[in-house]
């Protein structure tokens, strides 16, 4: 899933897990339909695997990215992505073991390739 509102970063964030192998690709504009998908949706054990999210858009909503992630069960791993609060490597910022939240800087092929790697192995 990836949430992002701009459509031309969405689009080129989508190009990028295409390169990697990833197809099935949830496409979302805004906070508010996150959280239709998430809380308020007609499926409410559907799973996701991962999802990357603007962190301008949890900011916006006055969100913890924390407590949104750890109450959010069908949502696997996620990484935030934030110019202003993440580094060039992705670092983890919330772990179990069978979940993790990361936050990086830009969602480029070489951060988020490096995180796949990681979340696959």
């Amino acid at each position: 899933m990836i949430v992002e509102e701009q459509q031309a970063l969405q689009s080129r964030i989508a190009r990028v897990f295409h390169e990697l192998g990833y197809r099935n690709l949830t496409p979302i504009r805004s906070f508010r339909e996150l959280l239709a998908l998430t809380h308020y949706s007609p499926e409410p054990f559907e799973q996701f695997d991962l999802m990357l999210i603007n962190g301008e858009l949890i900011a916006a909503a006055g969100v913890d990215p924390v407590r949104f992630f750890q109450g959010n069960p069908q949502i696997r791993h996620a990484v935030i992505h934030d110019v202003r609060r993440g580094q060039a490597q992705a670092e983890a910022i919330y772990a179990t073991r069978r979940r993790q939240l990361f936050m990086l800087r830009i969602p480029d092929r070489q951060a988020l390739g490096s995180v796949l790697e990681h979340l696959d192995g």
